[in-house]
């Protein structure tokens, strides 16, 4: 009696008929990064037709994967905040603030390039702490937080470069000032 019951239990339990054996392909095409696969391949194969040889070589290669690697490194931090459920409308205008808190000490004032690049992260991250603790402290949503120092910094980037150049929103001489820095190659 105990040898049948050991043995019927032992047995694999019977495939519920309910279910529909889902192939292979199907399971294949029901990926999420499929989609993503499929429009790199696409790209490249439009671009391996119809674009010149040039853009293949090791500098054609670069000149387009450098900027898309620049992007994704800010759309990492990006959708970061958004799987966190929050926003950071300032990024734009926190790039051109800090564009020029980087220009205005190299060519107006004649410091280092190490020290303009150390005062623009200072001012960085100064900026993302006092955002940050905005959206802490007072439980605003991060949207109406990031909008204002969105304008915040929008204006002070343009108050600051009219007030370096005597008028103007273009600081010009950048290159000649950093010269042939070691930096300038990165």
């Amino acid at each position: 009696m105990s040898e049948t019951t050991a043995s019927t239990a032992s047995a694999a339990p019977a495939a519920d008929e309910r279910l529909i054996k889902i192939p292979w392909y199907i399971k294949i095409l029901r990926r999420p990064e499929l989609g993503a696969m499929a429009g790199t391949v696409l790209v490249t194969l439009f671009f391996l037709f119809y674009a010149r040889e040039q853009m293949f070589t090791l500098g054609g290669m670069i000149s387009f994967l450098e900027p898309a690697a620049q992007l994704g490194i800010l759309a990492i931090a990006a959708a970061l905040l958004m799987i966190a459920g929050e926003f950071d409308l300032g990024v734009g205008s926190m790039i051109a603030f800090g564009g020029m808190m980087v220009g205005i000490p190299l060519v107006v004032w004649g410091w280092s390039l190490e020290l303009s690049l150390l005062m623009a992260f200072g001012f960085a991250i100064t900026v993302g702490i006092i955002s940050g603790t905005i959206v802490l402290r007072t439980h605003l949503p991060s949207f109406i937080v990031t909008l204002a120092f969105l304008f915040i910094l929008r204006g002070a980037t343009l108050i600051g470069l009219k007030w370096a150049t005597g008028g103007n929103t273009q600081l010009r001489g950048i290159q000649d000032a950093a010269g042939d820095h070691w930096l300038l190659d990165y």
